[in-house]
């Protein structure tokens, strides 16, 4: 007996295979270990995206069309002119619009079309071909309209204004394919702003001052009447004044005056604001807003719908139909506007019409008590009549006055309520296309695709590749992985050489694994090992008949007396391994037609091998090794030999394995390392469960231990550990 029998193997050695290494529960250890090995078999597809993604970038870089962005900013400042007008009593003024709703506002006149306009004609962008190229490089008809909106749309389209931060300072920048022009766009779209403010301004505070003026010419007028007449009741009564407390006809027409006088002045005051806001004046408007929460709000609102309309046909042009919404929006704020706009002036003309009407009164009031002084004959009364209608008149004359002095100087005043922070210089460098930008989206785009990919690769990838996926798949221990070497070195005559000499094959890594599988038989179940072992492989050239001859071979120079049975009656291979030549066999045997003695070789290189070849190929070997004969054949020599070792045909190609596989103690699967697929591994472990047999194990064949999945255990420490070595 060999010398494996003269140690009791452990009990329960199945369950401490399984609780071992072989398939235990994944660490987090284990988990990065399948990372990385994941990495070394498809990170070259991250790589070769990361690598494309930075082509694409680096081509994008330059087949883009290079843009330079010039850049200035201005600050709005409140318009100090508002101490100076001609609106300054509490219910009207109300005070400064927002300065959030102010810079909506001033944005959109700088992205409006009219002020785009005025630059393109200032700069004679028409003609400029580095703005815009006209087909047939001709210059643009700018008495087009079609002509007009493409310019202003290229323009608006290089155009872009936000706010800075928090505060009251407008960053406008201009994109053009020449430095030179973004800073000269920029400039000219600034200097066209302020004398647009400037000029719009102006002439609403012009137009008040002319009505002004009429006004005062017709009180001066009154002026010299009134002052007339004094001077006439003077000479008649030949005195230089007289005294008004003795007089109540006097005190009443004092009074009377005194209220006339504030009535004009309250009647003038409406008057002009009436006028003012006829004029549509953006400041009295605004003014009038900002006491007025509806109008104010609404102003807000279309400030802030203009802004994203300007913005959307930017990026998606006026058939979208969210820019169709939002035009459809304004439009109807502006009609809303209008109609509160139309209500102010409604209630300006009511508060003149009342104004008016109270002055009517007071005048009708003061020409009865005048006609009452009269029919007393009291000509100290005309006097003091004469001389309170003069003084009201110089006092109104002056207040007018003093305001169209005022009104002059408010006109020059809107010009200082923009400030230019920054003027836009040439940029050096472009601002399009963001080289960084396109190399690092290019590189991130190219590492997510060539990993989606690898992804893809391992998810469709359902070969049986690493000790993990062989024993969670097959539920099946790790006997031994066999690594892929050249076929002289599986010759049964070049193995059996190599491990009986001390040479440096001894140490061979078929050698070695050989062993590791003999040892994984010897120690698989309590007692004794088993006798009657069938390697099974899922389909032909996985390696099986080999692996069976070379453990084989390996038990019998342990010692141990094996005959190996070459139960592959279809395409037997054993005799051609051994040299035996294809004479009487196991199907000559089953037939009857010869003895077993006569059939069984011995194999002259290791006397403890017995071979029995298959024989002639019979018509039915299924039956044959179904049959009584067979059950009976391996009971006869089970006394004779230590392990019997049956090589059978694939288990999913014919049935011969399965039906064979009930009569062996043990049966060992062999699978090819990278061309076995999962299923068909499951398939044939649930043909062979089915069949009620023992597995003892998987082995892996043809493995090639510089694949990333077999480095950490079999890599380059492995060839220095059991490589080539010198005898001692």
């Amino acid at each position: 007996m060999p010398d494996q029998t003269s140690q009791p193997a452990p009990k329960n050695m199945e369950p401490i295979l399984r609780q071992g290494s072989f398939i235990a529960p994944e660490s987090e250890g284990e988990s990065f270990q399948l990372v990385i090995q994941f990495l070394k078999r498809r990170g070259w597809l991250v790589v070769a995206g990361v690598t494309l993604g930075l082509l694409i970038g680096i081509t994008a870089n330059l087949l883009l069309n290079r843009k330079y962005t010039a850049t200035a900013t201005i600050e709005i400042v409140p318009d100090i002119s508002s101490q100076f007008r001609v609106m300054q009593v509490q219910d009207i003024g109300g005070g400064d619009s927002d300065l959030s709703e102010k810079l909506d506002t001033e944005i959109a006149v700088l992205q409006s079309r009219s002020l785009a306009l005025e630059t393109i004609r200032a700069l004679k962008l028409d003609r400029n071909t580095d703005f815009l190229a006209n087909k047939g490089g001709q210059p643009w008809d700018m008495s087009q309209a079609t002509v007009r909106d493409e310019l202003v749309g290229a323009f608006e389209s290089d155009l872009s204004v936000s706010r800075v931060g928090h505060t009251a300072i407008l960053a406008i920048n201009f994109q053009s394919s020449k430095p030179a022009l973004s800073s000269l766009a920029a400039n000219a779209l600034i200097d066209n702003y302020i004398e647009h403010s400037f000029r719009d301004n102006y002439l609403a505070t012009a137009k008040v001052s002319t009505w002004l003026n009429s006004q005062l010419n017709g009180l001066k007028n009154n002026l010299e009447k009134s002052q007339s007449r004094m001077v006439a009741f003077q000479q008649d009564l030949g005195i230089v004044g007289l005294d008004r407390q003795n007089s109540i006809v006097v005190a009443n027409l004092e009074e009377l005056n005194k209220q006339l006088a504030d009535a004009q002045v309250d009647r003038m005051v409406k008057e002009a604001r009436l006028q003012s806001l006829k004029s549509a004046s953006p400041d009295v408007i605004d003014a009038g807003a900002a006491v007025d929460p509806a109008l104010q709000s609404t102003k807000q609102t279309l400030a802030q719908l203009q802004t994203q309309h300007t913005s959307l046909i930017e990026t998606y042009g006026p058939a979208y139909p969210q820019v169709k919404a939002l035009k459809a929006q304004i439009d109807q704020l502006e009609r809303t506007l209008q109609q509160e706009e139309q209500a102010q002036i409604d209630r300006a003309q009511k508060e003149f019409d009342a104004a008016q009407s109270n002055e009517s009164l007071l005048r009708n009031a003061l020409d009865r008590e005048e006609q009452d002084a009269y029919s007393k004959g009291s000509k100290s009364a005309d006097y003091e009549f004469a001389k309170q209608d003069y003084e009201s008149q110089r006092l109104l004359y002056d207040g007018l006055q003093e305001r169209l002095q005022e009104a002059g100087i408010m006109a020059g005043l809107h010009s200082t309520a923009i400030h230019i922070v920054d003027d836009a210089d040439i940029p050096p460098y472009p601002s399009y296309p963001r080289t960084r930008l396109n190399l690092a989206a290019g590189m991130g785009v190219g590492m997510l695709g060539g990993l989606a990919l690898a992804l893809l690769m391992e998810a469709l990838d359902t070969n049986l590749k690493t000790m993990t996926d062989i024993e969670h798949a097959l539920q099946l221990p790790l006997l031994a992985a066999i690594p892929s070497v050249e076929s002289d070195s599986l010759l049964p005559s070049t193995f059996r050489n190599a491990n009986v000499g001390r040479t440096s094959a001894s140490w061979s890594r078929v050698a070695e694994a050989i062993r590791g599988l003999r040892t994984s038989i010897l120690l698989s179940s309590p007692g004794a090992p088993p006798k009657k072992i069938m390697f099974a492989s899922t389909r032909p050239t996985e390696g099986k008949s080999s692996i069976a001859s070379l453990t084989a071979i390996s038990l019998a120079l342990n010692g141990a007396r094996v005959l190996l049975i070459d139960a592959d009656l279809r395409r037997p291979a054993l005799h051609l391994r051994f040299r035996t030549g294809k004479g009487a066999g196991l199907s000559s045997v089953l037939s009857g037609k010869t003895a077993i003695k006569d059939a069984i070789v011995e194999w002259q290189e290791l006397p403890a091998l017995h071979i029995l070849p298959s024989g002639p190929v019979p018509p039915l070997p299924s039956e044959l090794l179904g049959s009584r004969q067979m059950e009976d054949l391996l009971h006869s020599v089970e006394t004779d030999y230590d392990f019997i070792i049956l090589d059978t045909p694939p288990v999913l190609a014919v049935t011969d394995a399965s039906i064979l596989a009930r009569q062996a103690d043990a049966v060992i699967l062999i699978v090819r390392y990278g061309t076995a697929q999962r299923h068909v591994a499951q398939r044939c472990v649930d043909l062979l469960d089915r069949s009620g047999v023992h597995l003892l194990g998987v082995v892996v064949n043809a493995v090639d231990f510089n694949a990333p999945e077999y480095a950490d255990y079999y890599g380059r420490k492995y060839y220095e550990y059991y490589g080539d070595r010198d005898p001692e």
